[in-house]
């Protein structure tokens, strides 16, 4: 009962926040959801007054739903995609057009797509990919009224607290994907090489701790990385410890677990100078793949060849056992910074409809299947039963018995972006607990001081352009440890200044200390 009032206290204050910032912030810029024709009157943009619709297949026109995302394009998407479209044409008359983009092409691909009318339905969005700086651009349709319409399955299924965390200026541009709403951080490792070498990781606390475990592989295992990084997905960016509120390109964040509202610029905190050392000492010692700074590779990826041990993760209950069955590699998880919800939690998976849809009203029709529709969703997001995977019980599965885990046709390591994932199979090796245990994990963890707020951009996009220019040219290689972070920092430092840095902050702080005023 206490967990039950904690989590409708927190549900109550989010959803009170962003209807005041409705009230006094006007429209959030993106479409409405009156473009498409097709299969419906669209939406309405506050969704009231919107009566559920039946859908009757046989009334609608044929229609093919695009749906990208950033990933790896698998050898059997098109299998995937034909076993699919039986269930499309046969609920709601349309087909599928899986679209994975590799994740160092997808921010251009969807600049050049939103800028040029290039036709896409359903598209993956986070707040850490700028997601509310896209929908002030007017790239997404406003859903309130779609989901109204065409989603009850999902406003059935799905934690009201998602739904209210997703919203900017109060309007919903996005389906977030129904799962935990809390993330801790640290790393992956593999399980087998740690037992090999009698590894103890129960007094691990800090990064510094993770060292002796790193000079254990390089010392023995002369063809396996210690620790892969890449220009995305760097130590120091996934175990800091503050919040960014989504957006790490947007200079402001408050510690985790801090009653401090005063905004901190990460770059000048000498404790993010500490771990850039840290990780300079680790890469001139070998530790760190070389072409760390330059590539843009997923660790997931580059695991699988069996030559990596260590990589960063956002975390969860049973993430090593969820990685595994992409990875194939026994995994364990090293917690390093425990579990808080942000608003960037509740947002670090979304889809949302693009302004270019032909018919906004079946892309949520789609949807929609995704967050109820168990076979369905299990398509996506591990293929066929009897070829990808066999059943080993209800809701475990395994691979068929001769299939090489490394060698997968179908193995996009993307469910986490898709649909409802308390309807997804588990492997053989996952805990079948393992949905009770996400529950829980949301329950415990602790809500940051920050949480609901959504900083609006528009007053500083000027400067923020300039400053994600300058973040690209110095982060990856300082977080990697490629560049001396004493000689090159205090440059970063100085360019971000004069690039307005401080200014970006301001507004930040105003608005932060608008809404946290506005919840006494």
């Amino acid at each position: 009962m206490l967990r039950q009032k904690k989590r409708m206290v927190l549900l109550v204050l989010l959803a009170a926040m962003l209807a005041l910032a409705a009230c006094g912030g006007g429209g959030g810029g993106g479409s409405d959801s009156k473009g498409g024709s097709n299969s419906g009157n669209g939406g309405s943009p506050s969704g009231g007054g919107e009566q559920a619709a039946e859908v009757d297949a046989s009334n609608l026109k044929p229609y093919e739903v695009i749906l990208m995302y950033p990933g790896t394009p698998q050898p059997d998407e098109e299998l995937v995609e034909e076993a699919m479209n039986k269930i499309l044409k046969e609920k709601i008359n349309a087909t599928i057009d899986i679209q994975p983009i590799d994740w160092g092409a997808w921010n251009d691909k969807m600049n050049l797509m939103f800028a040029s009318g290039e036709k896409a339905d359903l598209v993956f969005t986070a707040s850490w990919n700028g997601h509310v700086d896209n929908v002030t651009k007017g790239a997404f349709v406003e859903l309130d009224g779609l989901l109204e319409k065409y989603g009850q399955g999902i406003l059935e299924t799905i934690d009201p607290f998602l739904l209210e965390g997703a919203r900017v200026k109060g309007k919903l541009y996005a389906i977030p994907t129904n799962k935990e709403i809390a993330a801790s951080w640290g790393v992956l490792v593999r399980k087998d090489l740690a037992e090999k070498y009698n590894m103890d990781f129960s007094n691990v606390k800090t990064l510094a701790d993770l060292e002796p475990f790193l000079q254990t592989i390089k010392e023995n295992e002369p063809d396996v990385t210690p620790l892969f990084q890449s220009s995305t997905q760097t130590l120091v960016g996934y175990v800091n410890g503050y919040d960014n509120f989504g957006d790490p390109g947007v200079p402001g964040s408050v510690k985790f677990g801090s009653t401090d509202p005063t905004l901190k610029y990460i770059i000048e905190q000498p404790d993010y100078l500490e771990n850039l050392r840290l990780l300079r000492s680790w890469y001139l010692k070998g530790y760190i793949n070389e072409d760390a700074p330059t590539s843009t590779l997923q660790a997931n990826e580059t695991a699988r060849t069996g030559r990596v041990f260590m990589w960063p993760e956002s975390l969860k209950p049973g993430k090593d056992k969820e990685m595994e069955s992409t990875i194939g590699f026994p995994l364990t998880q090293i917690e390093i910074v425990p579990p808080y919800i942000t608003t960037a939690d509740t947002t670090n998976s979304m889809i949302g409809i693009s302004r270019t849809s032909k018919d906004p009203e079946r892309a949520m029709m789609v949807l929609n299947l995704l967050h109820t529709d168990k076979e369905l969703l299990n398509l996506l997001d591990w293929g066929i039963e009897g070829v990808h995977y066999v059943k080993v019980s209800d809701n475990m599965i395994k691979l068929p018995d001769g299939v090489d885990p490394s060698k997968r046709a179908y193995n996009h390591g993307s469910q986490w972006m898709f649909g409802n994932q308390f309807l997804s199979y588990l492997w053989e090796n996952e805990a079948p607990d393992k949905w009770d245990q996400f529950r829980k994990f949301n329950e415990s963890a602790k809500p940051s001081l920050s949480l609901g707020f959504t900083f609006d951009p528009s007053a500083v996009k000027a400067e923020l352009a300039v400053l994600n220019n300058i973040r690209d040219e110095f982060t990856a290689a300082l977080e990697t440890g490629s560049v001396d972070p004493d000689e090159v920092l205090p440059k970063y430092i100085e360019k971000a200044k004069e690039a307005g840095a401080y200014k970006v902050m301001e507004e930040k702080q105003r608005q932060l200390n608008e809404y946290l005023a506005s919840k006494k």
